[in-house]
């Protein structure tokens, strides 16, 4: 791998210059008007330089083709397939210029590989999150877990990416206090599985050799083992009484942290089981499409008859609080085969980075993030921090060139982090 962790490029003060800019925006998701967003003018406006460069990364053009079609597949679902449901218009253009955007930010944030290193690449994407905080005012229900958590942790660690493993881990540390000090279970979680990833790189390897496959099942096992301490911690009160009672209001409504805290996995698994190839991203849940949610919910021994499921999930549109499921059931299945190997190539790639010891915290947590969001939030709220796990993880042809083929033993001297 390069020192920079950059693939090689022509580059220029004005290229990189635009490379920051175009990170800054990917970071912000002010949308005006129909859901227009500035990733998607500033895609078409460096369309002539970032298209290029996707050659550059395996499955990069194959994601973005699979997104096109996706975006297809949501229109003909809605114009042509829809049956008895009305068709909103204006929500078909909104929920495809949020696929778009999304597209848009892999293009982008892929083409500033190949001109910035990795961690000013990162850092301009939090500094455009933090703009974007300050345009819209933040969510002033719980700043820190809607708003600020995710750009200040990622610009941090972004920080920490040309130091010390142990500044990484201070910082992860601090993030994982502070949002259990706010509230936020979740992405205390991921700081911990950051951790407990970067913990993992500091054991030196006898030799050498990219094993995915293995890091992937070790990863798995962390996870779970990590889900499982954090789970208990909360039951037992160390995280504060709060976390304690709502944890264990979650579990003692259906037995599991996770189908209670997530309830809408039964909404999406119930409307795709009545309908696999998907609604359409203009099309408006009709009563029976309610019905069948609010039945999968139930099952899960969720009351949903309220405001949120009413208002917030099936009021005039579908929201499942998934990312695979958003796009499934709005793009069909060209939509849940974008996000599938969205994932698979991202997490396959920052495992290669793992098993190889050069995986930062900052990609470790996102791709913690990213796999809880895939499954677990919403497109809207997710759509950025994917292309940036992607823009992190994937791997340009140059860097595959010098993986290693086989065993190399190494000297301690040798598992120093790169300057990224």
């Amino acid at each position: 791998m390069t020192a920079t962790n950059t693939p090689p490029a022509v580059r220029t003060g004005t290229s990189r210059a635009l490379a920051a800019v175009a990170s800054a925006l990917v970071g912000m998701r002010f949308a005006f008007g129909p859901g227009l967003t500035l990733p998607i003018i500033a895609a078409l406006l460096l369309l002539p330089v970032w298209w290029p460069a996707l050659r550059m990364f395996r499955w990069a053009r194959s994601l973005m083709i699979l997104g096109t079609l996706a975006l297809a597949s949501g229109a003909v679902l809605s114009l042509v397939f829809t049956g008895d449901r009305v068709v909103d218009e204006s929500l078909l253009l909104r929920e495809s210029f949020t696929l778009l955007s999304m597209l848009s930010g892999i293009g982008l944030l892929l083409w500033a590989r190949t001109q910035l290193a990795t961690s000013h690449l990162a850092i301009a994407f939090a500094l455009g999150a933090l703009v974007n905080v300050a345009i819209t005012g933040g969510n002033t229900t719980n700043l820190w877990k809607f708003s600020l958590s995710f750009p200040l942790a990622f610009l941090a660690l972004a920080l920490a990416m040309r130091r010390r493993r142990w500044g990484e881990l201070l910082i992860l540390g601090v993030v994982a206090v502070i949002s259990v000090a706010a509230d936020s279970r979740s992405f205390s979680s991921f700081a911990l599985i950051a951790g407990a990833l970067v913990l993992m790189q500091l054991v030196p390897p006898r030799q050498l050799r990219s094993r995915p496959w293995l890091t992937l099942g070790g990863l798995a096992v962390l996870g779970i083992t990590v889900f499982l301490v954090t789970q208990t911690l909360l039951v037992e009160g160390v995280l504060g009484s709060v976390a304690q009672q709502r944890t264990q209001a979650q579990l003692d409504a259906s037995g599991s942290l996770i189908t209670g805290g997530r309830p809408e996995l039964g909404a999406s698994t119930a409307l795709l089981s009545a309908q696999p190839l998907g609604y359409g991203s203009g099309t408006l849940p009709n009563t029976m499409d309610v019905i069948i949610a609010k039945s999968g919910m139930e099952a899960l021994t969720y009351d949903p008859d309220n405001g949120y499921v009413d208002r917030y999930l099936f009021g005039g549109h579908f929201e499942v609080h998934s990312v695979l499921g958003d796009l499934w059931i709005r793009f069909g299945l060209p939509g849940a085969l974008f996000a599938l190997l969205l994932l698979a190539v991202s997490v396959h790639a920052a495992a290669v980075r793992v098993s190889l010891r050069r995986g930062s915290a900052l990609l470790a947590l996102l791709l913690a993030l990213g796999v809880w969001d895939m499954f677990f939030s919403p497109l809207l709220t997710s759509y950025n921090t994917l292309a940036l796990l992607l823009a992190c993880a994937l791997l340009s042809n140059t860097e595959r060139a010098r993986l290693p083929r086989s065993r190399v033993e190494l000297s301690p001297s040798s598992l120093s982090p790169p300057r990224r």
